[in-house]
Formats: structure tokens, sequence, C-alpha cells
């Protein structure tokens, strides 16, 4: 039988650290940011053309975000979509895909994922295209899980890393080439992001996934049986449409990342190294790798007058307010029509702490 592909891709996240620009209902994958066409998911969608049959992209989110997903492109319909029935993190999102597939009937010894973020920009396209078919030839025929790893160009802190096992002779391989995984590394803190940076066994992880059916459902019963539980119960429940039923059931998983739960125990995981551009664009500071600066490193989108200022990042959805700066540093200034934010450019990271500030206060304002 041959073998068939599928995608997941994982849109339920609230893009918290781009709030203002960020809402509950129009999360950082329906923005469109500047220089794109499309939005963050649209691009997503379209960087998969050719690799996996439309009908077999399944869009993993919330309710509340289906109906914005729907409008945000044409092309999609609600059979792209699964709803997630509550929050629970990358690793319930995941069991519910694995379960919505085995309900359909899928062999999982036949069946190859590829799961994959909703909001990163990447470029060229042909590039992502053969290192996404390398993954899943990688993970079809060794059983193993396989990720994408990209060479870091600047010490980030905002990104996970892979630690790869080198060989001696591992030199430059093919985008084909699968090194075996040593260790995941968390966000690291900036010492520690320069010692990543220049050691060559370190890449920066994409957060891509690729894996047969039957590999995830293994490798789950064993580091998680009550998530392997669950995915087994939840099968005739979706296939009966018993609703209130499967959401009871979802409901007894705990909140925790696929990476956690996984991949930081699996005992066979492999990494790609990418050559395509990769960036997830996670934070405020991020959006200056896209925009012109002047003379002064200053980046602006919308109606700004900056003087004497250097460093800094306006960006102005507003069409009532003129965003003036002068005699200020490292600033970044978003305004919508209802919120303004200001903070130093090394705290964009700490945004999210922001909303959950204003959630507590006022809710209407996310």
């Amino acid at each position: 039988m041959a073998k068939q592909r599928y995608a997941g891709i994982m849109a339920g996240g609230s893009g918290e650290r781009f709030w203002p620009l960020s809402r509950y209902r129009l999360p950082k994958q329906l923005l469109k940011l500047p220089g794109q066409s499309k939005t963050l998911l649209g691009e997503t969608l379209e960087r998969l053309k050719g690799i996996v049959p439309d009908q077999q992209i399944f869009i993993l989110t919330a309710e509340h975000l289906a109906q914005s997903i729907l409008l945000s492109d044409s092309e999609l319909s609600a059979q792209n979509l699964l709803i997630e029935p509550l929050k629970r993190n990358t690793a319930g999102c995941l069991c519910w895909l694995a379960a919505n597939l085995l309900a359909k009937g899928v062999e999982p010894g036949e069946t190859t994922l590829a799961i994959l973020p909703s909001d990163h920009r990447i470029s060229p396209l042909e590039q992502f295209r053969e290192t996404v078919g390398n993954a899943m030839d990688v993970a079809e025929k060794s059983g193993a899980i396989v990720t994408v790893g990209l060479k870091p160009i600047r010490p980030e802190t905002g990104y996970g890393y892979i630690e790869a096992e080198l060989s001696r002779d591992s030199g430059d391989q093919s985008s084909s080439y699968a090194y075996p995984v040593k260790q995941f590394h968390e966000k690291p803190a900036p010492e520690v992001a320069e010692l990543y940076a220049s050691n060559p066994a370190f890449l920066w992880n994409s957060g891509m996934f690729f894996w047969r059916l039957d590999t995830f459902l293994s490798e789950i019963e064993r580091v998680a049986p009550l998530h392997f539980s669950v995915i087994q119960r939840l099968v005739p429940l979706i296939e009966m449409g018993d609703i209130l039923q499967a959401e009871r059931t979802f409901a007894e998983l705990p909140d925790i990342s696929i990476d956690y739960l996984l991949l930081e125990h699996a005992p066979n995981v492999l990494v790609l190294q990418a050559g395509f551009d990769w960036d997830d664009v996670g934070s405020w500071d991020a959006l200056a790798r896209y925009l012109d600066t002047d003379g002064l490193g200053n980046a602006t989108v919308g109606d700004s007058v900056i003087e004497q200022s250097q460093g800094c990042i306006v960006h102005n959805e507003s069409q009532n307010l003129t965003v003036c700066l002068s005699g200020v540093e490292n600033l970044l200034v978003v305004t919508t029509d209802d919120a303004i934010l200001i903070c130093d450019k090394s705290r964009v990271q700490t945004v999210r702490d922001v909303v959950s500030r204003l959630r507590e206060r006022n809710s209407r304002k996310l």
C-alpha cells in the first residue's frame, strides 16, 4: 500500500507577545505582517502545496478561531479544521489529531504526518518543500521521530535548541542527511546562547516534527499511558459523533507540550539541518528584521515622526494617531485604535505578562 501523507498545522495559539495587534479572535497566525500578501497561516498552507493533498491538511485550532480561519482563506473548507474540545497544549492537540485520523480509518503504519506551526516566516519555498519531503521520507523509512533544525545566525534567547550528535565525518551533508538528536535545550540565557551559536552541534528548533502514525502511537503508549488511553477511547466517540463524551474524555489530559511529553524521552529522534531561512517571529523585536531602517536603526510602520532617536520600532495601526518620538533609544511603540504598547526593546518577551494583567482587569481589551 502506498504511503498516505497528512499534515497537522497547529493554529490554536493566542500570540500574546504580539499584543495589541494580536487579539483573542485574531491571533498572530491570522495577521498579515509587513510585506506579506497572506496571513502567516495562509503562507503555511501555501508552502504545503504539492507535498500533502489539500484534503489531507488539518488545521488544529480552538472553536472561537474557526470562523476567522475559514474567512482568512477562500480555499479552506470546514473539512480542513479539527476543533480541539479544550486547550491542552501541543501534546493534547496532537493526540486529538491522531484520534481523528484513526476514526477516519487510516492505517497507522501507512500514514505519515508533518506537524507544523502556523505562524513562522520561511523562504525560499523550494528549499522548504525539499526539506519537508526529505523529512517525511526519513520518517517513513526509519520509523524515527524526525525534526528540522536550522544553523543559528545569531545568539537567540527566544528559541529552543537541538543538540545533534555529529560524527567525525559529518562534514557538509545533503538536506536529506539526518543526525541523531542528543538533547533538546530550552530557551537559553544570553551567555549560553552565545555558546550555542558558536557550536556546530547546536541548531535552532523549528518546531516541525514528522512521524509515522504508528511510531507516534507506540511512543505515546510507552511514555504517556494516559494520553494513549485517551486516544483509544476517543476514537469510537468521534466515530459516533458523541461530542460531549469526547470532550469529557479529552479533559482528562494535562496541559503539557509535546516536547516535554514525548520528544525529550523518545529514544530515536533524528534532525535534518534545513537550508531555508526561518524565523518564528515570536515577538515584536523580530519584526525589525523585515522592515527598512533609517540611519539610526529606527524601523517604522504607519504614521510616525522620529527625531534624535535610535534603535526604535514603531508600528502604528491607528488611522487617528501620529506617533512622535524624540530623544529616546531602543523603544517599541505599537498602537491600535484602542490600545498603546510602549516598552523597552529588551523587554519585549514580557508583553504576555502585560496581557495577563490586562485580562485580569478588563477582558474587553483583548
